[in-house]
């Protein structure tokens, strides 16, 4: 175990401010694996007390996304624990004591400045170069006058920590080592909000320790919070986790940020999903970005637990998504890697939304795995390649002409359980065109002019006894 912990305690909070970016499932993963590699406990933490910018439905669609992608939780706020509550909207009680014992012991304040003030000093600041773009303290020492005053006009403060006037704050990174940052370069922070919610920093210290989470593995972006973090922790006298910074993944279109991805190019779980994208592809690819293993790159769950360690996560600040990647993994996995019974189901669920009765589709789907496997790159590749089997014979222009022998040929040679395409191409002899008509022909009777798939995967799919009916409709001419 990578600490002197007793026990390994990790969490992942999404706060509800964007859905459920697929990139997203790097950040669950790493926690997630790392929980399950030392034998520890995975939690999952709604950190949910930034309600200005929340999204409705946001919060959700990491419960369902992580659900769909088989990465549960040991304690949540829907399956409990003894460390609960999970959501932080429901431990204000906590972070009011913790507030009201940093007020008492003068670690905190409160702080009357106006949001017109405040954007003055800020914009003195980076006028004058600082260091830093924070308060000046002027609330620090109020005098009882002015803080009466302040309640006089119905203001009501926020709540400051008081940051060290010099100095130098340490932390440790595991994969970094020591993190420092000079005390001159932060000013008071905000620890509660004038409308009386809690601010992150103090909530994220707070949850940390009544749940006794040893290791934090976040994005880069989380070393700025270490300094201010690493304040809160002192203030309160807190021993603080152990963290771990990866780098931040890079998607064509956004930017550390933004709020929103753009849509209808696979970057949202809920995309990959309707897509209907494999789960197991899904991890493999997240699991590898950003990350250096041994051995081969599409893994099985329990192969991707007994092969973590965290010395393998990059140091670097960015690693670039690859959708093209993505998309290779998938195929990759449904041809070398997933069950039979993981393709026929697949197969079989498509079936049943595109309409067709469960019976049909459990029997075509036992058919068609064995050739479909090989072509698909995504779920919603399914009923594109079977629609000539959902279709009851060709359409009047696909149908061969009257008096064509080779639908003929073909019925006999299928009653002989041979390869029709090899037969036909033994009849057509060694021109190339004659080959290529017979082949035609026959697909064209089956109803599968159009599809990619070969003359014997179409018969394949279609059955014999079905592929027989369609041919029999053409055979007339022999």
């Amino acid at each position: 175990m990578p600490s002197g912990r007793d026990v390994v305690r990790v969490r992942f909070g999404p706060n509800g401010e964007i859905p459920y970016a697929a990139f997203f499932t790097r950040t669950i993963l790493y926690s997630w694996l790392f929980a399950r590699r030392y034998d520890g406990v995975f939690i999952l933490r709604l950190d949910d007390t930034d309600v200005d910018h929340q999204i409705p439905g946001a919060m959700d669609s990491y419960l369902s996304g992580m659900r769909w992608l088989g990465l549960d939780w040991d304690e949540g706020p829907d399956v409990g624990g003894l460390f609960g509550p999970y959501r932080q909207s429901e431990r204000m009680d906590a972070y009011r004591e913790t507030i009201a014992q940093l007020l008492t012991e003068r670690k905190a304040y409160p702080c009357y400045c106006t949001t017109e003030r405040l954007r003055k000093v800020a914009a003195d600041a980076r006028q004058a170069d600082v260091g830093h773009h924070g308060y000046d303290g002027r609330c620090r020492d109020a005098s009882a006058a002015d803080i009466s005053a302040a309640e006089r006009e119905g203001r009501r403060p926020a709540i400051r920590l008081r940051t060290p006037d010099d100095g130098t704050i340490e932390s440790h990174d595991l994969l970094r080592g020591p993190v420092r940052v000079k005390a001159s370069q932060l000013s008071d922070f905000v620890i509660c909000r004038p409308d009386g919610w809690p601010t992150y920093h103090l909530t994220v210290v707070v949850d940390d320790a009544q749940m006794a989470i040893s290791h934090v593995l976040r994005g880069v972006e989380g070393l700025s919070n270490m300094a201010p973090q690493a304040i809160v922790h002192q203030a309160l006298g807190l021993d603080a986790p152990y963290y771990l910074h990866f780098p931040l993944v890079r998607t064509p279109g956004f930017t550390i940020g933004d709020r929103f991805l753009p849509r209808g190019q696979l970057l949202y779980l809920d995309e990959l999903r309707e897509a209907d994208y494999f789960p197991p592809a899904v991890v493999n690819y997240y699991a590898h970005l950003g990350y250096s293993a041994e051995g081969e790159e599409l893994k099985s769950v329990d192969e991707l637990i007994r092969d973590f360690s965290y010395t393998g996560i990059s140091t670097k600040e960015f690693v670039n998504q690859s959708l093209e990647k993505l998309a290779w993994m998938n195929r990759t996995y449904l041809r070398t890697k997933a069950p039979d019974t993981f393709v026929k189901e697949r197969i079989r669920a498509s079936l049943e939304r595109a309409g067709v009765a469960p019976a049909q589709a459990a029997d075509l789907a036992v058919r068609a795995a064995p050739v479909l496997r090989a072509r698909l790159a995504a779920g919603d590749d399914i009923q594109p390649l079977l629609s000539f089997a959902l279709a009851d014979g060709p359409a009047a222009d696909e149908a061969p002409p009257v008096g064509d022998p080779w639908p003929a040929i073909a019925l006999e040679v299928l009653d002989r359980k041979e390869s029709v395409a090899s037969a036909l191409r033994e009849r057509a002899g060694e021109d190339r065109a004659a080959r290529t008509a017979a082949i035609r022909s026959v697909l064209g009777a089956l109803g599968a002019s159009d599809t990619p798939l070969g003359l014997n995967d179409v018969v394949t799919v279609l059955g014999p006894e079905e592929a027989g009916r369609r041919l029999r409709r053409y055979s007339h001419a022999r």
